[in-house]
């Protein structure tokens, strides 16, 4: 069983947030926790694993899904319309200050968005540079996401 952090267990306690958002953040921990498991990865080991490749594959896929969800939510709850695309869900969400202005956010779904419209090749060393050394993109949002959530709760 996956054991939140504090921050978070705090979080989904308050009657303020959205259930199906606290569910998100906690599905991104759960991911990120299993990438990790993998240990350092390399090119090679995933052109000979190809069910490791396929899991990293879908496991970046689902995060970058959550991202995008999380910010349509979050735009929900504040009374606005739904976002057209992943991108404007996540420059809308800056423009509202729930994030900031973070390059990796839009190469997040960049990166979705080629997976989704050309799922028969993603290169290697795309997916081992993002588990390698990007996983920490996906912790800010959840960060600047709980800070914005903390503020919103003590303005009220």
């Amino acid at each position: 069983m996956l054991i939140l952090p504090s921050i978070q267990r705090e979080w989904i306690d308050s009657e303020m947030i959205n259930g199906v958002i606290a569910q998100e953040l906690q599905n991104l921990d759960t991911i990120l926790i299993e990438l990790r498991s993998l240990g350092l990865l390399t090119i090679q080991g995933l052109e000979q694993d190809w069910l490791t490749k396929r899991a990293v594959e879908r496991s970046l896929q689902i995060l970058v899904a959550i991202v995008i969800d999380v910010c349509q939510r979050l735009l929900s709850l504040s009374g606005q319309a739904p976002a057209t695309t992943g991108r404007d869900a996540v420059d809308r969400a800056v423009l509202m200050g729930i994030l900031g202005r973070y390059d990796a956010y839009y190469k997040m779904v960049q990166f979705r968005n080629f997976v989704v419209h050309r799922y028969e090749y993603v290169d290697n060393a795309v997916l081992v540079d993002m588990v390698n050394r990007r996983l920490v993109d996906f912790e800010r949002f959840r960060n600047e996401t709980l800070a914005y959530v903390r503020k919103a709760i003590d303005v009220d």
